[in-house]
């Protein structure tokens, strides 16, 4: 390591799985001086399991090789995958994607996978309970300042944003005016609950809660997707509806159902075990139930100023299709930390940040527009196959094959290249 180099302050503003990454890549590079920022009181990650593929287990290793056992650590199991129709003629019928069904990966539940991210990480670097109220750029390209709530403040030569659709990176890096700055609504919901095994069992039946066989199950209906998680032992079952909201304002947040409406939603699924998925989440919900709005990113100019840069679901809108958003995610988290890595001196930070930019706004671009027709389908609302599993297998193989493989090599070869030009132009 050149021991002459200066100091890099980078500022990580949202404490996801994303974000946590990035610090592990930041802190091996000595030279660099990273401090992650949650508004929240603790590191908390929402959702309730998260799929893995073998790419984002290299990406993990590439990061920081000591996380290689993070993923036993947070018992992650390998699962099996079952997408099956809902509703119609070919109720029951199993839809056949051999890229998805002969490709392992590994389901964990994301808040102990968050901390195993963490975990080691000196404490200095780690505020919850920071809510950062403003971003400024300082004049002469000198860094940010960022604003907490109650009048603290403090400078940064980076600020890196993964603070979420509503967060106020964004806003910091396209400007007010942007007609990407707000997300804008897709018109679906979901809902998702977590029971425990025998509940489960009761309501649903024992064919796919297999206490030997970890299984995601999937049901798709005409504007509907129920989808269980399970990972065996008898663990809980992590359920989530989805729906099609057919009326809808772009400021909602949520679909307000009393619990006849909801059931009135999925009335078109005659199967029992997608009739006892939607008693269990009725069960839980006794007088309203509260579809959450599913938001999604105008596509941005840019992911990077010469000081900030946006990564995760502050920067584009990739959906949970088997693991692609954490994948790309993680992408991110490396390249950026690759890049910054290399940085010897700050004139020559907006370099890598243009190198990131070059390389991840296009991969994040293409990963949304793949997961966004994988969606139209498993909601069965692509109107070229319906709900016929011999059209909908070979419609979600060609997206799934362009989606699960990481190409972070050429990825991080690609940025190096363009970083290198910037750097000998100028």
């Amino acid at each position: 390591m050149n021991d002459s180099r200066c100091t890099i302050r980078v500022a990580i503003i949202g404490g996801g799985i994303a974000s946590a990454a990035l610090l592990r890549g930041l802190l091996r590079h000595p030279h660099i001086a990273a401090e992650i920022y949650e508004p929240q009181p603790v590191f908390k990650t929402e959702g309730h399991v998260i799929s893995l593929t073998a790419a984002s287990e290299e990406i993990l290793r590439r990061l920081d090789p000591s996380l290689d056992d993070c993923l036993s650590r947070a018992e992650a199991v390998y699962t099996t995958t079952d997408t099956r129709i809902a509703a119609g003629a070919y109720a029951g019928q199993p839809v056949d994607i051999p890229s998805i069904q002969d490709y392992r990966e590994r389901m964990v539940d994301p808040q102990k996978f968050l901390d195993e991210l963490l975990r080691g990480t000196p404490p200095r670097m780690i505020h919850s309970n920071s809510r950062i109220t403003s971003i400024t750029e300082l004049p002469g390209a000198s860094g940010v300042m960022l604003h907490f709530a109650g009048g603290a403040q403090k400078k940064f030569d980076v600020v890196v944003g993964a603070d979420g659709v509503h967060g106020i990176t964004r806003e910091f890096v396209l400007g007010p005016d942007d007609p990407a700055l707000k997300p804008q609504h897709t018109g679906v919901w979901r809902l998702p609950i977590k029971v425990p095994y025998r509940k489960a069992v009761q309501a649903m039946g024992p064919e796919f809660l297999d206490p030997l066989k970890p299984c995601t199950s999937s049901w798709i209906g005409d504007g509907t997707f129920l989808q269980h998680d399970y990972m065996g032992s008898e663990s809980d079952v992590h359920i989530t509806a989805y729906a099609v909201q057919n009326e809808w304002s772009p400021t909602t947040w949520a679909s307000l159902l009393t619990p006849e409406e909801f059931e009135a939603v999925f009335a078109s699924n005659p199967l029992s075990i997608c009739r006892g998925m939607v008693q269990l989440i009725k069960s839980l919900y006794t007088v309203q139930l509260a579809g959450i709005t599913y938001m999604q990113h105008k596509q941005a100019r840019t992911y990077v100023t010469n000081c900030a840069a946006l990564i995760d679901d502050a920067a584009h809108s990739v959906f949970a299709v088997r693991g692609v958003n954490v994948l790309v995610g993680l992408e991110e988290a490396y390249i950026l930390s690759m890049l910054l890595g290399r940085v010897s001196s700050k004139t020559e930070i907006p370099a890598a940040l243009q190198g990131f930019d070059h390389v991840c706004r296009p991969r994040a671009e293409e990963a949304g527009r793949h997961t966004v027709q994988c969606g139209l389908v498993t909601i069965g609302k692509d109107p070229t196959v319906g709900l016929n599993p011999y059209l909908m297998g070979p419609r979600l193989q060609y997206h799934w094959h362009l989606l699960k493989e990481s190409r972070i090599e050429a990825q991080h070869a690609a940025a190096n290249r363009l970083m290198d030009q910037l750097l000998t132009d100028n």
